[in-house]
């Protein structure tokens, strides 16, 4: 019998911490976020071979033999130094029916990516915006924004913007539960034309 109850406990503790107060797993898959990067100045392609920025507006393109880890091979939109980049986060609530509500918090934090595929050094100050009421099968569209300052230290290539979803508890918002990050990828070039 104390072998069962010594079981059970566990059980429940390794439930209790992976679905306790405060996390918002079986949200998840209710909420979806999509970035949109807006009016960039060209692209930007990763390989095996490094990195390619063009940019039509200009005639101007460039190389450098910086490689990423295959997961971030690909395209993606190019911003210069000294410019803004401008983004929407567009939040739907996915769920197919029903009348409850997501009250959420929103960050948007901003990175260098490093060649290890890690968060490098922070690109501009984090964004927040709380939705107060994202009913199921509706959408929500936020605007934000960053300054990418000229900085000669500041490193070219890739660089993150990490969206972060928090569910706010009715009553006590500082133990908001987190829901869902996601990661949208963009880059400045240390030079331009």
């Amino acid at each position: 019998m104390r072998i069962i109850s010594a079981v059970l406990f566990s059980y429940c503790f390794y439930a209790a911490q992976a679905y306790g107060a405060g996390r918002h797993i079986g949200e998840a898959d209710k909420i979806r976020a999509e970035v949109a990067f807006l009016n960039p100045y060209g692209q930007t392609t990763t390989d095996a071979s490094g990195i390619t920025y063009r940019s039509p507006i200009y005639n101007w393109t460039a190389s450098e033999p910086k490689v990423y880890p295959p997961a971030y091979w690909g395209t993606y939109p190019l911003y210069f130094m000294g410019q803004t980049m401008n983004f929407t986060v567009t939040l739907t609530n996915t769920a197919q029916q029903g009348n409850k509500a997501f009250k959420v918090r929103v960050q948007a934090l901003h990175n260098v990516l490093q060649t290890n595929g890690s968060a490098g050094r922070p690109l501009g100050s984090p964004q927040e915006w709380v939705v107060e009421a994202l009913m199921p099968g509706e959408s929500r569209t936020l605007n934000g924004s960053v300054y990418i300052a000229p900085d000669p230290t500041l490193p070219s290539g890739l660089d993150l913007t990490k969206i972060r979803i928090l569910h706010l508890n009715e009553g006590n918002n500082q133990d908001a539960g987190l829901i869902l990050e996601d990661y949208a990828v963009w880059c400045p070039p240390k030079t331009g034309p």
